[in-house]
């Protein structure tokens, strides 16, 4: 083979190199970008539900002072908190 005939074979095959390594890297990109996307949407979602508890939370103990010594209705929606928490970490432990 000559030089012009390497070169030539040469530049197809880096180029049909660099076309499958662009659609690779173009299809993992736009995977971690929707990775991403999902992982900020699960975050805000914890953080809302998060807020949104706590709120009904603080409107259970105060509607509880009505009934009940503020300490004793504190008490009680932690203690319930607190077994509600126990529970779902419990249950989504991997037993096998």
């Amino acid at each position: 083979m000559s030089d012009d005939e390497k070169s030539f074979v040469e530049k197809i095959f880096r180029e049909i190199i660099r076309r499958t390594l662009g659609k690779v890297s173009e299809s993992i990109e736009r995977s971690l970008r929707r990775a991403l996307r999902l992982a900020a949407m699960a975050f805000g979602g914890v953080i809302v539900a998060l807020l949104g508890l706590t709120f009904l939370m603080i409107g259970i103990i105060k509607w509880l002072t009505l009934l009940m010594p503020n300490w004793l209705a504190w008490m009680l929606v932690g203690i319930i908190v607190l077994l509600a928490g126990l529970s779902l970490t419990l249950g989504s432990i991997n037993r096998e």
